[in-house]
């Protein structure tokens, strides 16, 4: 039954992993690069401009919280990268290939795309 199961639980893995990183990827126009525009960096300073307060103490606490958050700490696109080289690693290069075969050719392109530069 898992032989049978398998593939379609990683396409579908595949498929919602491309979704979101067509959600939270952002393309550099110079050199044609994705990038994961949840990260944030605790050394971002927002930018204020004449007609804006300057953040407030509530601003403040609301980032640091925001700064051990997943979504703004993990690169969506290095945490799918490693998690698909550990299942190359665990099924070996035939095992890994004959899987993503299963998977729809116009999403392994967009996956490819998204993961160039890995």
């Amino acid at each position: 039954f898992l032989a049978f199961c398998y593939p379609y639980k990683f396409c579908g893995i595949i498929n919602i992993s491309v979704e979101g990183l067509h959600d939270v990827m952002t393309e550099d126009p110079e050199t044609g690069t994705y990038k994961d525009c949840m990260l944030m960096s605790h050394l971002e300073e927002p930018k204020v401009t004449e007609d804006e307060e300057p953040p407030t103490e509530q601003d403040k606490r609301k980032k640091m919280l925001a700064l051990k958050d997943p979504v703004h700490t993990v690169s969506l696109q290095q945490f799918i990268y490693e998690k698909l080289k550990a299942q190359q690693e665990l099924l070996g290069e035939q095992g890994f290939q004959s899987l993503m075969e299963t998977v729809d050719t116009e999403i392994v392109t967009q996956l490819q795309e998204f993961l160039q530069g890995f």
